[in-house]
């Protein structure tokens, strides 16, 4: 419904799921678990580097509020931009008419023969702007937290 509200549109739950089946709810799922994964790494390395590179910390922990903003901007977008291509084709896998049994390498091919490798990118700059500032909101206030809890747990 996230990607294609008209495709469904009239339908409940479960006239989806007698019509459809119940896998066609998970559709896409394979690649979004491939898209979190290198982007949870980016997420995490960006803001280490960040932090060692930038800041010249060898204790992240002691890392001030501001340095942990730095990072946090910096982890999200290397974290949107390394997730990128596989969230359009998990996004175009999403979108596809629900008869469609295309699958992610199908599109990949295609995206390649028809648009060129860019395409893999396309909305990039939106996406940073609208899905990195809550990555940078949430990720500060849990690294900005995590020494301030840990002081407790000794």
């Amino acid at each position: 419904m996230q990607t294609n509200p008209d495709a469904i549109r009239g339908r409940g739950l479960f006239k989806l799921v007698t019509d459809e089946g119940i896998a066609s709810l998970y559709r896409g799922w394979g690649w979004t678990m491939a898209r979190n994964a290198p982007g949870s790494f980016a997420l995490f390395g960006g803001s280490a580097v960040a932090k060692e590179y930038i800041f010249q910390l060898s204790d992240y922990s002691s890392a001030t509020w501001g340095q942990n903003f730095v990072a946090s901007i910096a982890g999200a977008v290397a974290s949107i931009t390394v997730a990128a291509p596989l969230d359009v084709v998990k996004t175009r896998i999403q979108n596809a008419n629900f008869n469609s049994q295309v699958g992610g390498g199908a599109i990949i091919k295609e995206m390649i023969r028809t648009e060129g490798v860019g395409a893999f990118f396309k909305g990039l700059t939106p996406k940073i702007l609208v899905v990195g500032p809550k990555l940078v909101f949430s990720y500060t206030l849990a690294q900005s937290l995590i020494p301030f809890f840990g002081k407790y747990g000794e």
